[in-house]
């Protein structure tokens, strides 16, 4: 792949949504080249491991939250 390949690749990286039906779809096509497919997988996993890791400080930041307002006294 070339440098504008890589440009053009990350460009579409940027737009929500297409990133993640991109990434699906360069992941899965064979067709694709196999350096843009293993990025695809390795990005996909690492948006995973993200949305795994936010849901968890979510809710524990809603359980410190909802515990600390349910010690106060008005």
């Amino acid at each position: 792949m070339t440098l504008g390949d890589w440009m053009i690749t990350l460009l579409l990286l940027f737009i929500p949504i297409v990133n993640i039906v991109m990434l699906i779809i360069w992941s899965v096509d064979s067709s694709t080249n196999e350096n843009k497919k293993h990025f695809a997988w390795a990005y996909l996993i690492y948006m995973a491991i993200g949305v795994v890791v936010s849901i968890i400080f979510s809710s524990i930041l809603i359980s410190v939250i909802l515990a600390a307002m349910s010690s106060m006294n008005y």
